[in-house]
């Protein structure tokens, strides 16, 4: 298959006409997922109707969708989709939420899609060929001070005691390092934004596959940003996360280590 960005043009056709569709539904139909974290009839509705449209395209590609979770079909290149990363923001009426789509070639992120709706903002990226905003090339923050950061974590609702623990020892050893903290919940904007230079850090301690950070990884790195797990290696498929606009990266993980 041929990636460019004239596929990537129309595939984001394709999620804003689901955006578009789903927003005519009266009713969120609101629901509990895993602990205190929701879905809604959006986030679905988004979700197959992407999910179709990949699968009319490309009938042979695997597919691991939020809402749906996996469709294997033993292919090289697998579909990573998040219809709606900051769905109790968008439950909320709470303006932070995105889209994001990835797409891996035997387990090699080589596409990514952001969709921050509330600025319409769009952003894109192919492997080897640069991070994209509305057409513009983007890149990442060139801060190369701890003391003058923003970075920005995740704490969620499907967090466990253990993992929120985690999260707020590492707080604690930021608070008085950093400029400041930022809880948004929704990695894709979050990796957005580092991407455009418009934060400069950004951490999860929770292991994960990335459905929603996968698009927004391969943005950063593409805008010259670095991606490892908390302890500054290279991720495993399950892991831990923290991007940076590479610059204070070592900084970071020593204070977060100690």
């Amino acid at each position: 298959m041929e990636i460019d960005f004239k596929f990537i043009q129309e595939f984001i056709v394709i999620i804003k006409n689901a955006y578009n569709e789903a927003m005519k539904i009266s009713n969120k139909n609101i629901r509990n997922k895993e602990l205190n974290d929701i879905v809604t009839d959006i986030d679905v509705f988004m979700e197959d109707k992407i999910v179709k449209a990949i699968k009319e395209m490309f009938p042979n590609h695997s597919i691991y969708a939020e809402e749906s979770g996996e469709v294997n079909n033993n292919s090289e290149y697998e579909w990573l989709i998040d219809p709606i990363d900051g769905t109790i923001n968008f439950a909320s009426d709470i303006p932070l939420f995105a889209t994001s789509v990835a797409l891996r070639k035997n387990g090699d992120t080589i596409l990514g899609i952001i969709i921050d709706y509330s600025q319409d903002d769009v952003y894109y990226c192919i492997k080897g060929q640069g991070a994209f905003c509305n057409g513009k090339h983007i890149n990442v923050s060139k801060n190369d001070k701890l003391n003058n950061s923003i970075i920005s974590f995740c704490l969620t609702s499907h967090y466990n005691d253990k993992h929120i623990k985690e999260v707020l020892k590492i707080e604690e050893k930021l608070a008085s390092k950093v400029r400041g903290l930022r809880l948004i919940v929704s990695t894709a904007i979050e990796l957005a934004w580092l991407a455009s230079g418009k934060i400069d850090g950004c951490l999860n301690v929770k292991p994960s596959i990335g459905l929603s950070s996968a698009a927004g990884k391969l943005l950063v790195q593409e805008a010259g940003g670095k991606v490892t797990n908390l302890q500054g290696n290279i991720r495993e498929n399950i892991d831990t996360m923290l991007v940076t606009n590479d610059n204070i990266h070592k900084e970071i993980v020593l204070v977060i280590n100690d």
